[in-house]
């Protein structure tokens, strides 16, 4: 009984991540160029979207993970799995646009957004994570 509670719970945790995961899928592989909205030229729309989702993908693995853990996480395999994993997730997907499905084209900029997304999210955890650790000053009067 303990054995399907533990996988109950890791399921759990890989739910939302995955969902998300799947939605970058379906946002940037299925849908062709055609289909995006053209915004104005002022910021590279493009790559801040996939800077964005990637924030996102790897801001719920590095939550779920804690949770999942109830805070007591190795930070070694916290950042393996909440940075590059979603790392690896991108550039997979940029291969895919590459060599499947050609409606879609894969772009160097695209790769290193999701990077920054990814790294971003990496920093706020681990100032998070820092900062939850640092002991409260008290002010005695």
């Amino acid at each position: 009984m303990k054995k399907w509670q533990s996988i109950n719970r890791y399921l759990r945790h890989l739910l939302l991540p995955g969902v998300i995961g799947v939605i970058i899928f379906l946002g940037t592989c299925i849908l062709g160029s055609e289909q995006v909205p053209d915004l104005p030229p002022l910021l590279p729309w493009d790559k801040l979207v996939h800077a964005g989702m990637f924030f996102v993908l790897s801001g719920v693995c590095y939550y779920d993970y804690y949770r999942l853990f109830n805070g007591n996480v190795n930070r070694n395999k916290w950042i393996f799995w909440c940075f590059f994993i979603p790392v690896i997730y991108g550039a997979g997907i940029e291969l895919l646009q590459q060599f499947v499905f050609t409606s879609r084209s894969a772009e160097w900029g695209d790769f290193v957004a999701d990077v920054m997304g990814a790294f971003i999210a990496t920093v706020g955890a681990i100032y998070f994570l820092n900062y939850r650790n640092k002991p409260k000053k008290t002010l005695s009067l």
